[in-house]
């Protein structure tokens, strides 16, 4: 019996010491004051600009966008960015035309943690539409 209470004791211990994932809701207002940006160069594309580090130790890993068609979910693509490369920290959207009648995108960006972070190592970053982060249009930090 003690050798199951002990063997128990070890995996509720390394339950705990998995690494974990945080997921934040960016407003159009947060995001702002964190450094998240559109770029709108007339009717070619949106972009969503993003920090390249966030309080120092944040650092981006990946980026996901979910492109959905009058709330119907089209198709999601992903991109892995590559420790050794410098990636442009901006995720470039190619909707523009169907932004105004139907469609939309959600976009998250993983940000993985440099120094000091405990069981939190990777802090994902979401907007879930990018019409409604548009139709904001926030420009200051409230």
């Amino acid at each position: 019996m003690r050798n199951i209470l002990i063997l128990l004791s070890f995996l509720s211990f390394f339950s705990l010491a998995n690494v974990t994932s945080t997921d934040i809701k960016l407003t159009p207002e947060k995001a702002f004051c964190l450094g998240f940006t559109l770029d709108r160069p007339g009717n070619e594309y949106v972009g969503l600009n993003y920090p390249d580090v966030i309080n120092q130790k944040w650092v981006p890993v990946s980026t996901m966008v979910e492109y959905s068609f009058n709330q119907n979910p089209i198709f999601i693509t992903r991109t892995d960015f590559d420790k050794t490369n410098k990636q442009e920290q901006m995720v470039i959207l190619g909707f523009h035309e169907t932004i105004h009648s139907g469609g939309d995108a959600a976009i998250s960006i993983t940000y993985q943690c440099l120094d000091k972070c405990g069981t939190n190592y990777f802090k994902k970053y979401t907007v879930p539409s990018i019409v409604n982060y548009i139709q904001a249009k926030v420009q200051q930090c409230l």
